[in-house]
C-alpha cells in the first residue's frame, strides 16, 4: 500500500502527533530506558511545541497515512537558505521496512527542488545503525558528527546526512 501525506494544521491532528511521538520514540531509542524516551517526546515533540513550531511558518508536519491509520509523521524545516531540513522522520515499528520513510525522502526532495533549493539533510542519532542503513539507501552522506545534550545531563551524538544536487 502506497503511504499517503497530509499536513497538520489542526489541533486535533497536532495532539495525534504527540501521541504518535511518546510511542514511537519508546520503540525507537531501545537504548534509552521507556521513561527517557517518553521525556524525549515530551520536550521535543509536545502537542505545544509542535503547535508553536508549525505557526512559525518555518516547519511544515506532516502526518503519514497507511490507508486511513495514521503511521507516523515528519517535518521538513524550510528555514536554512538553499536548503530543506527534513526535521522529523518517525514510523510505528510496524510501518518500517516498507519504503514509507524512502517515498517521504522523495517527497521532501521533490518539494527542494520545486523551491529552489540545492540540499537536503536531516539529523539522526549516530549510533543508530538502522538510520545510518536508510540514509545510505536513499543516498545521503555523512557530513559530520556533533555531540548534543538532548536533555539535561543526556547528551547523544547527531550525525548530519545530506543530499546534494546541481
Amino acid at each position: 500500500m502506497k503511504p499517503t501525506f497530509k499536513q497538520v494544521t489542526k489541533t486535533r491532528y497536532v495532539e495525534q502527533i504527540a501521541q504518535l511521538a511518546e510511542e514511537i520514540f519508546v520503540q525507537h531509542y531501545t537504548k534509552l530506558t521507556p521513561k527517557v524516551a517518553r521525556a524525549l517526546a515530551q520536550t521535543y515533540q509536545s502537542d505545544l511545541l509542535t503547535d508553536e513550531q508549525i505557526h512559525s511558518g518555518a516547519i511544515n508536519y506532516f502526518l503519514v497515512y497507511l490507508g486511513s491509520e495514521a503511521v507516523g509523521y515528519f517535518a521538513l524545516d524550510l528555514s536554512p537558505a538553499g536548503a530543506v531540513c527534513l526535521s522529523r522522520l518517525f514510523l510505528l515499528e510496524k510501518a518500517r521496512g516498507q519504503g514509507i520513510g524512502r517515498s517521504v525522502v522523495s517527497y521532501a526532495q521533490k518539494l527542494a527542488e520545486g523551491d529552489g533549493r540545492s540540499r537536503l539533510y536531516l539529523k539522526v542519532w549516530a549510533k543508530d545503525l538502522k538510520a545510518e542503513e536508510f540514509c545510505k539507501k536513499c543516498r545521503f552522506r555523512k557530513s559530520e558528527v556533533v555531540p548534543t545534550e538532548v536533555l539535561p545531563g543526556v547528551t547523544l551524538d547527531l550525525a548530519t546526512w545530506e543530499k546534494l544536487w546541481r
